[in-house]
């Protein structure tokens, strides 16, 4: 098996598709930039949500022994998602070199569209304990993809 075939490269790399490349649009070049570092974030919230979900796996069992391999393991994983989050925190840096021009050459093209959208940072706030019903404006979080 080779690198490309492993990490389904050819199916990543074919998934960015900027709106304003399409005929009638005017190209924005940062419009790329904000797909990657979006999906980037996605693909980072699908591993948090495995760590997770080995984490409450482990706590759900009926006993747990203090001195236990799993114990040792889900902090080894809580700390893992730790990292994640502030590696998110820094990709920031890299979205702020697109300045709000920038960003605006392609925004119009995107309503509804918005970050609060993601399912997955969804799915991470419920487990970690935040139910629809305690949001502000719980509403717009259904019409979540």
């Amino acid at each position: 098996m080779y690198y490309g075939s492993y990490l389904h490269l050819n199916n990543i790399l074919d998934s960015q598709y900027p709106v304003s490349f399409e005929p009638g649009n005017e190209p924005a070049h940062d419009e790329m930039l904000f797909i990657i570092i979006h999906q980037a974030y996605e693909l980072w919230f699908k591993q948090i949500l495995f760590e997770l979900d080995y984490a409450m796996g482990v706590f759900q069992k009926e006993t747990i022994n203090d001195n236990s391999e799993d114990l040792n393991l889900v902090r080894h994983r809580l700390h893992r998602i730790i990292k994640i989050m502030e590696l998110l925190n820094q990709q920031v840096n890299v979205l702020d070199t697109m300045t709000p021009m920038d960003f605006l050459a392609f925004r119009n093209l995107l309503t509804p569209s918005s970050g609060f959208q993601s399912k997955q940072f969804r799915l991470i706030e419920a487990k970690l304990g935040l139910q629809l019903e305690n949001r502000h404006q719980a509403d717009y979080y259904k019409r979540t993809n």
